[in-house]
């Protein structure tokens, strides 16, 4: 068999890999539905809060009880998927990923829709990591079909998180926030068709057991340093509370590694992190996220509470971020001409000079300047997501694939989850405080930001 042409995903592997175009397919119907509920809940934000009668703080928990279950549970997952087999276990978080969307478009109360948020979290976390190991598997050994598939995963995953605030705000607009919850049921259901019709199963490793003491601790220290980032800004930063949650964090997060480093099978292989690669992708997935989530966040709210939008005109408002989708595309061909480290230093100093350009943002500020910044940092982050990506599943074993992929997909989602916890608490009070608190949230934004470009100077 002719190797396949770098553009052309119409084939199937020999050695029962699979059907590329139908494994994109299927694993890109599974990673619209994660990526979906991150942005699309944003702008429903203030009508959730009228409904159930809940402020900021229940509002940044509805939003990080899906990143945070999906942060603590994807190293799991990514074991799961590496055990038993990462289709079996795709499939096993389409099935909770839909019973949790239709408990979360029920609910009557913001506890329940927390705790269904983290049944989705929980879902997410079992799509996403194996998702890529599927398409990985799918494409062997041809690591320019690999780069060119993920290029297109990628593309549809940020394309759709892009799209979500504007079909949240039509789905609001004429149905009321329960519908952006009840939309992901038909695409759940036919990537799980799509799962049997065309995706071949990876090798299964079934003589590891869990790690579950990791599990647990891991769980526990995300818990305690989010509720401490978030109660803190209703409680304050140096109340008794938030300092001990603080401490029992940082304890919790000492012993985990001290559990991991002891583990016959660890959650957490802490060998991988010789891969200098997946270390410093590790950290800037951190960082890309924490701030990417955060001015979603903020955005949503900051047009309907400070400007007036409707949730439609919100929506709208946030289609720039649309842009990811060309990015993401245009990744693949960047990398032909370019080396990982360059593509991600290149989206690294557009991301920063976006957020530079939110400096003072105000009330009357003009929406063609927010809408600049929007398309810099998608554009930023489109580009080098994919490459840190490739460069990853590049750099480890193909049987630590799923594990690796969630490492470096649970540090983007733990990032997301602190984003909105720590700069998403400035969205409080008058117009005026939350103006200035947007406009603070950037700037730390566009430090963080290069703190992740210097990292990829020196170490990537």
């Amino acid at each position: 068999m002719k190797p396949a042409s770098r553009t052309s995903l119409k084939r199937y592997i020999p050695g029962g890999a699979g059907n590329i175009t139908g494994t994109l397919l299927a694993t890109s119907f599974g990673f619209i539905v994660v990526q979906l509920d991150v942005t699309i809940v944003n702008v429903a934000l203030p009508e959730i809060g009228s409904s159930l009668r809940t402020g900021v703080s229940g509002l940044q928990w509805v939003v990080d009880a899906y990143t945070l279950s999906f942060a603590a549970l994807l190293l799991t997952a990514g074991s799961a998927g590496d055990r038993f087999g990462s289709r079996n276990v795709f499939n096993a978080g389409l099935l909770l990923f839909c019973m949790a969307s239709l408990t979360c478009a029920l609910a009557q109360s913001v506890d329940l829709l927390i705790a269904a948020r983290c049944l989705q979290g929980a879902g997410a976390a079992l799509i996403l990591p194996t998702s890529l190991a599927l398409l990985s598997h799918a494409c062997a050994e041809d690591s320019a079909a690999r780069s060119h598939a993920i290029g297109w995963w990628s593309a549809i995953g940020g394309g759709v998180s892009a799209m979500g605030p504007v079909a949240g705000g039509l789905l609001i607009t004429g149905f009321g926030w329960r519908a952006i919850f009840l939309v992901n049921l038909p695409v759940c259901l036919l990537s799980m068709w799509a799962t049997h019709r065309f995706v071949a199963e990876t090798q299964a490793t079934k003589s590891e057991s869990f790690d579950t003491p990791g599990q647990i601790l891991a769980i526990l220290f995300l818990f305690l340093l989010t509720y401490s980032v978030i109660e803190a800004g209703a409680k304050g930063w140096f109340s008794t509370a938030i300092w001990t949650g603080f401490i029992l964090a940082l304890t919790t997060a000492l012993l985990f590694l001290a559990r991991e480093s002891r583990a016959e099978n660890p959650m957490l292989p802490l060998t991988l992190f010789r891969s200098p690669v997946l270390t410093i992708s590790v950290i800037l997935g951190l960082l890309s996220n924490l701030s990417f989530y955060a001015l979603i966040f903020i955005l949503s709210i900051f047009f309907q509470s400070v400007k007036g939008y409707t949730p439609t005109e919100a929506g709208l408002a946030l289609l720039p971020f649309t842009v990811i989708i060309i990015a993401n595309v245009a990744s693949s061909r960047l990398a032909r001409h370019f080396t990982p480290r360059m593509t991600v230093i290149g989206g690294g100093v557009l991301s920063v000079l976006s957020f530079l350009l939110l400096h003072g943002l105000e009330q009357n500020t003009p929406y063609y300047s927010i809408m600049l910044c929007m398309m810099l940092l998608a554009i930023g982050s489109g580009i080098s997501t994919p490459a840190l990506t490739s460069a990853i599943l590049s750099n480890v074993p193909a049987t630590r694939s799923a594990t690796a992929s969630a490492i470096f997909n649970a540090s983007r989602q733990v990032g997301s989850a602190l984003g909105v916890a720590l700069l998403g608490a400035m969205m409080r009070g008058t117009i005026d405080n939350m103006t200035e608190g947007a406009s603070l949230a950037f700037d730390i934004s566009a430090v963080l930001r290069m703190a992740g470009v210097i990292l990829a100077i020196l170490f990537l």
